[in-house]
């Protein structure tokens, strides 16, 4: 009885820690509005674009970082932007252990080149 007792609790402390563990990313970010996911969290570019423009933006919302992208030769910034984002956004969970959702989308295409964007979707209001 006792070794049974001493496993069930051993088994809830782990639970615990795991329900934590899962919590903090999510958690963190609501409390912290000025966290941006990194640049390589757009989706993959297609072979010869390249990021030649990187600014930040800020809102009540939240932060978000804003990449310029220069098509590469014989494609369009249209062609760019399908190809990228072929929605015009789409937002995808970091993994397991990050609950946060990546989100990207465009905001404007013009002259061979796209500006996108990426931010983390606030899931806790």
């Amino acid at each position: 009885m006792l070794r049974t007792r001493s496993v069930v609790r051993g088994v809830v402390a782990l639970a615990a820690i795991a329900v934590v563990a899962l919590a903090v990313p999510p958690l963190s970010l609501a409390l912290d509005e000025s966290a941006m996911p990194p640049a390589s969290s757009l989706p993959a570019l297609p072979e010869g674009a390249r990021v030649t423009g990187e600014d930040m933006g800020c809102a009540s919302g939240g932060c978000w970082r804003e990449l310029t992208v220069d098509a590469p030769p014989g494609m369009s910034d249209e062609q760019l932007k399908a190809e990228v984002l072929p929605d015009g956004y789409e937002c995808a969970f970091q993994g397991v252990l990050d609950l946060r959702r990546v989100c990207a989308g465009v905001i404007e295409a013009e002259s061979k080149s796209v500006q996108f964007f990426v931010q983390y979707e606030r899931w806790v209001h």
